[in-house]
């Protein structure tokens, strides 16, 4: 556990395993790291040096006061944290904004990675696959502020509009523990809008080409807030890139595939 002093903003990271090939772990939209920890206990577990860390407005990473930022500055985070513990090559995992953080590092620092893995992500611009309207109606309530208890309502409402068909029905237990998890160090208001607004204006479209690393996309076929077309177009656009899809899996994809998730990580990383 520490914290990295990157420019003027502090990121908060812990790292799982003594030693062994490192893999960065970058989280999705208002989402501590933490939430990595089951996949990164077990990739320590094999060997691997796992590293989660908090996006900025998140968790126990600095707060940006005013302004705003893009997903390019939060790649600049990632790599920045990847300097101050002397990693100068790490496998790379990044779900949804963490997905989009993820290729503006393959893009803009290529040395940086030996393996790339997308999940539940887009590369953004105008060919990518939207939302539906009502989901996306579901996103900008989260935005909304006000008090705990109606935060929590709106968050819930959110998380069983973007899993699979048969998760909240078969597995509503884990979907209260997600909830929580997320409500404990959830961006301020002004933060959630500060992300929203860095990934309607991220694109790499046009630089995925020169993407070099070995990569592999795993998506849900379920999956409504990105949809899985998002998936097949990274892994055509992406030389050389390998597409599994995951049947009736929705957006949260460790946490509805635990076990196909770590697999497919652990098989490819390796």
């Amino acid at each position: 556990m520490g914290i990295a002093r990157i420019g003027d903003v502090d990121i908060h990271y812990d790292i799982f395993g003594e030693s062994g090939p490192a893999v960065l772990l970058v989280m999705g939209l208002g989402s501590r790291g933490d939430n990595w920890t089951p996949i990164s206990r077990a990739l320590a577990g094999r060997g691997f040096r796992a590293i989660q860390f908090d996006n900025r407005d998140v968790g126990r990473s600095s707060r940006v006061s005013g302004g705003s930022y893009e997903i390019a500055d939060m790649a600049a985070d990632a790599v920045g944290l990847l300097d101050h513990l002397g990693i100068p090559e790490a496998r790379l995992v990044g779900i949804s904004m963490g997905g989009m953080i993820a290729q503006e590092i393959a893009v803009r620092y290529p040395e940086r990675l030996s393996r790339l893995v997308l999940l539940a992500t887009s590369a953004g611009g105008d060919l990518a696959r939207k939302s539906e309207g009502a989901i996306l109606s579901e996103l900008t309530a989260l935005a909304r502020g006000g008090d705990p208890a109606a935060a929590e309502t709106r968050l819930a409402a959110f998380y069983r509009a973007i899993t699979g068909p048969a998760f909240v029905q078969k597995y509503p237990e884990l979907l209260d523990m997600a909830i929580t998890s997320t409500l404990e160090g959830a961006p301020e208001v002004d933060g959630l809008l500060r992300q929203i607004q860095a990934i309607s204006r991220f694109s790499v479209w046009d630089r995925l080409g020169d993407v070099r690393a070995p990569t592999l996309v795993l998506h849900g076929d379920a999956d409504p807030l990105i949809p899985h077309e998002n998936g097949e177009l990274l892994a055509r656009r992406i030389p050389g890139a390998r597409l599994r899809t995951l049947p009736g899996v929705g957006h949260l994809v460790p946490l509805e595939a635990p076990l196909e998730t770590y697999g497919a990580l652990l098989d490819f990383l390796a």
